[in-house]
C-alpha cells in the first residue's frame, strides 16, 4: 500500500513539474488553443446530460442534427470520473485539468502494474514506467485527452495477460469491462487494444472459447453504447474518411525519429536489444506488436519529408491500406499516426525483457543511479515547464438574453466559422458558452460535420443573410441571431 501511495504521490509530483499551468491556472488556461476546448466543452456536455438527464450524446451545436456528440469522441468515462469534482466547481476548464492530472496518474500507476506483472523487478518496473509516461511519444498528446489518458489500454493489457496465464475468467470480465469503459471514452484506443490482445492471444488460442463466450454478452451492449457513432456512420456518406485524410495525418519515415522528441526511449531500446542475441519467446509478441504498430503509424502509403515514395511511378502501399478497405471502422479514422503509441509501449517491454538479466546483477546503488540518468534524459527531451495557453471562458453580456429565450429556439452566430477558416476557435468557445445559456446554436467545430451544414456556412459566409439563406435557415429551426452583440429574430 506504502508502495502504491509513494507512485501517486511522485505522479502528481512529476506531472506538477512538467505541467505546472494544470495546477497554478487551471481555471485559465488548457495546453492548446483548439482541441482542448472542444474536449472541455464534450466533458461539461456530458455532465449536465448525466446531471439533467438528457440523451448522453445530447450536443447544443449543429442545430437541429441530434445527438451531435457523437461528432466526435465522447469522453464519458472522464465525464464519469470527474463528475464528483462539479461539486466545488462547474469551470470545464477546471474539470478539464483536472482531468488531465487523474488521467495522469492513472496511467502512470497503470503502467507500473502492468510492468510490475510482466518483469517483476521493483526498479526495472519504475523504469520502464518512466520510460512509457514520460516519453515525448507520450506527453506529444498532452491535448488530445484520448490518447494521453491511456490507462484503460494498459489495464486492459494487464486483465488479458493475468487471464491469458491464469486461466481465470475473473480477469476475462475485467479485461472487457475495460475496453467498454475504453469504448465510451474513445473508440480508437479500442483497436490498439484489440491488435495487442489479438497478437497475444495467438500464444494461446486455446482459450477461444472463454473468449467467445464472454465476448456474446458484450457485444449488444456494446453496439448499444456505440449505435449513434453507427448510425452517423450509415447516415452519411461523408462520415467516412477519405484514404488521402489518412495519408495526410500519418507519419513519413524521418518524423518517427523528428517529430516527438522521444529519443531517449528509442536509444535505451537499440542499446538494450543488443544486450539480447536473437528474439526470445517472452518478447516475441511485442516485437511483432512493434512491428506492425510501427508500420500502421506510416499510414497506407510510405512518405518521407511530406512527399510520397513511388517506385516506377506507383506509391509503396503499406498494411493500412489493406486495414482502410477491409478492416470495420477503419474508414472512420484518419489519424494513423496514433498507432506509434502501441510502438512505445511494444519497446518499452521489450527494452525491459533485454534489460531483464542486467538488472537483476546490478547492485542497488547502480539501479538508483541509472533510474535517475533516464529519468534526468527524459525530462531535458520534455524541456518543462510545457507552455499552456490562456483561455477566457467568460460568456459576453449578449448570452444572458440568450439564457431567458424560449427552450426550443437555436442561435445563429456571426460570424461563423468552418473547422479551416481563420478565427475558427471562436465556435469552441461558443459552444461552452452554451453549458451557460443551454440552448443549441447552428454553429460548431468538431471532428465531423455534414456536407450539407458546410454548404450552408459557406453560403452565409459569401452571400451574407439574404433571403434564401433565411428561408434555409428557418427550414432548420433556427430563429435568432446573434451578432457584434446584439440578439434579434431571424428575419
Amino acid at each position: 500500500m506504502k508502495r502504491y501511495l509513494f507512485l501517486v504521490l511522485s505522479s502528481i509530483t512529476l506531472f506538477f513539474f512538467i505541467y505546472p499551468s494544470a495546477f497554478l491556472s487551471s481555471n485559465t488556461s488548457l495546453p492548446d488553443t483548439n482541441d482542448t476546448r472542444l474536449i472541455s466543452y464534450i466533458i461539461g456536455q456530458v455532465q449536465q446530460n448525466i446531471t439533467l438527464r438528457q440523451p448522453l450524446f445530447y450536443g447544443t451545436f449543429f442545430a437541429p442534427d441530434t445527438n451531435t456528440l457523437s461528432y466526435s469522441d465522447a469522453f464519458i468515462t472522464t465525464s464519469l470520473i470527474t463528475l464528483p469534482f462539479r461539486l466545488l466547481t462547474s469551470s470545464p476548464i477546471v474539470i478539464f485539468n483536472i482531468s488531465l492530472i487523474l488521467g495522469f496518474v492513472l496511467t502512470f500507476m497503470s503502467a507500473y502494474i502492468l510492468f510490475d506483472y510482466i518483469f517483476q523487478n521493483t526498479w526495472l518496473n519504475i523504469i520502464t514506467t518512466l520510460l512509457l509516461t514520460l516519453s515525448g511519444y507520450h506527453f506529444s498528446y498532452l491535448p488530445h485527452l484520448q490518447m494521453f489518458n491511456i490507462w484503460s489500454l494498459l489495464l486492459s493489457i494487464y486483465f488479458y495477460l493475468r487471464f491469458q496465464k491464469e486461466n481465470n475468467s475473473h480477469f476475462l470480465t475485467l479485461f472487457f469491462i475495460t475496453v467498454t469503459l475504453q469504448l465510451v471514452e474513445s473508440i480508437f484506443p479500442v483497436y490498439l487494444i484489440f491488435f495487442t490482445t489479438f497478437i497475444l492471444f495467438l500464444q494461446k488460442p486455446s482459450q477461444i472459447k472463454k473468449i467467445l463466450s464472454k465476448l456474446l454478452f458484450f457485444i449488444p451492449l456494446w453496439i448499444i453504447l456505440i449505435f449513434p457513432y453507427l448510425k452517423l456512420h450509415f447516415t452519411f456518406p461523408e462520415a467516412k474518411r477519405s484514404i488521402h485524410d489518412a495519408a495526410h495525418f500519418s507519419l513519413g519515415l524521418e518524423e518517427v525519429f523528428t517529430k516527438y522528441h522521444g529519443t531517449t526511449s528509442l536509444v535505451i531500446f537499440i542499446l538494450s536489444s543488443l544486450f539480447v542475441k536473437g528474439i526470445s519467446a517472452k518478447s516475441k509478441s511485442w516485437w511483432f506488436l512493434f512491428t506492425l504498430s510501427l508500420l500502421m503509424s506510416l499510414g497506407p502509403v510510405i512518405k518521407i519529408f511530406g512527399n510520397t515514395l513511388k517506385v516506377l511511378g506507383l506509391p509503396i502501399p503499406l498494411p493500412y491500406f489493406i486495414f482502410y478497405y477491409l478492416f470495420p471502422g477503419f474508414t472512420g479514422f484518419r489519424t494513423p499516426s496514433r498507432f506509434i503509441i502501441l510502438t512505445l509501449l511494444a519497446i518499452t517491454i521489450i527494452s525491459g525483457y533485454s534489460l531483464q538479466k542486467l538488472f537483476v546483477k546490478l547492485k542497488t546503488k547502480t539501479k538508483i543511479t541509472v533510474s535517475l540518468l533516464i529519468l534526468s534524459l527524459l525530462l531535458y527531451e520534455l524541456s518543462p515547464p510545457i507552455t499552456s495557453y490562456p483561455v477566457d471562458i467568460t460568456p459576453p453580456q449578449i448570452y444572458q438574453q440568450v439564457s431567458t429565450l424560449p427552450a426550443n429556439s437555436i442561435i445563429l452566430e456571426l460570424p461563423i466559422k468552418l473547422w479551416n477558416d481563420k478565427g475558427h476557435e471562436i465556435e469552441s468557445i461558443r459552444s461552452i458558452y452554451s453549458l451557460s445559456h443551454r440552448h443549441r446554436r447552428f454553429g460548431g467545430f468538431s471532428g465531423f460535420a455534414t456536407n450539407h451544414w458546410i454548404e450552408t456556412v459557406q453560403k452565409i459566409n459569401e452571400e451574407g443573410l439574404n433571403q434564401e439563406n433565411i428561408n434555409t435557415l428557418k427550414l432548420l429551426g433556427v430563429t435568432h441571431v446573434v451578432e457584434r452583440s446584439h440578439l434579434t429574430p431571424l428575419p
